[in-house]
């Protein structure tokens, strides 16, 4: 995916944790100042306290693009 549909799926994702009621507002300004490997920790983190929220394959797509290392959020 191109750098415009990794950011364009980024928001969705912290849009979707939003509606589902999780505090995103940290993430959010992350996402806002161009931080958005910032951004990706706390969906990923949110996406894992709080599993079905998202859709896992998107989730992984973006942790792939953005070659994020997750361990230390997996244990």
């Amino acid at each position: 995916m191109d750098d415009k549909e990794a950011i364009n799926l980024l928001e969705k994702q912290i849009k979707a944790l939003e509606q589902a009621g999780i505090d995103m507002s940290g993430d959010r300004t992350f996402f806002y100042v161009g931080e958005y490997d910032l951004a990706l920790e706390g969906v990923y983190v949110a996406h894992k306290k709080h599993p079905g929220v998202l859709n896992a394959q998107e989730v992984q797509a973006l942790v792939d693009d953005f070659g994020m290392d997750t361990a230390e959020f997996d244990r």
